[in-house]
């Protein structure tokens, strides 16, 4: 039976002193810390011969998935469908700061769906196309897609069936992490989840 392995990775450290609720801003790139965690990964899989990288279009996530692609002599694919969910508060405070403006609460009435951006639903489905589009693309591969925190999160507990949103599932996703589909032929048949960039200091 056919094995194909989906590495999400979640983007290194960004360097973001004053706590910037960042989303799609352009202009976002890695910090230092970041940059040693974009080293770790390239090396973790530097024996793991990916048939493919991609990326979110973000300079964040092109530059963590350059770095990975390199050593493989391969052109990082950008996608559009694991972009960074859409923030309404993007370029504000991603912290209590938020709340001493009351025109914010109402960004924050419904959490489950949320709220503040981008719906679930909306997510899971880009994700769900952007798995199965490199599935069917790489069969029986190894395929490294460089994404964000809250798209990896959603298609992980798509995959694995939990109805929970992620601020609520308790499912790891640090930064420079990555979280692996497992699939046999057509069938899902796990997640593995490794956190490469923590123990960078």
């Amino acid at each position: 039976m056919t094995r194909t392995l989906i590495h999400l990775v979640r983007h290194a450290e960004v360097e973001n002193p004053d706590n910037i609720w960042y989303g799609r801003l352009e202009g976002w790139t890695l910090s230092e810390r970041g940059l040693r965690q974009i080293a770790a990964l390239a090396d973790h899989f530097k024996d793991t011969a990916p048939d493919a990288v991609y990326s979110s279009p973000l300079e964040r996530a092109i530059q963590t998935s350059t770095a990975i692609a390199a050593p493989h002599g391969l052109q990082v694919q950008t996608c559009e469908d694991i972009l960074e969910s859409v923030a309404h508060l993007q370029g504000l405070p991603g912290d209590r700061r938020l709340f001493k403006n009351p025109a914010n609460l109402r960004y924050f009435v419904n959490p489950m769906r949320p709220s503040w951006g981008e719906s679930y639903v909306s997510i899971r489905a880009r994700m769900e196309r952007a798995v199965a589009r490199m599935r069917n693309d790489h069969p029986g591969g190894r395929v490294i897609a460089v994404s964000h925190q809250t798209p990896v999160l959603v298609a992980r507990l798509m995959f694995e069936k939990n109805p929970k949103p992620p601020w609520r599932a308790k499912v790891p996703c640090d930064r420079a992490s990555v979280t692996t589909l497992v699939f046999e032929g057509d069938e899902f048949v796990g997640t593995e989840y490794l956190p490469v960039g923590s123990p960078v200091v």
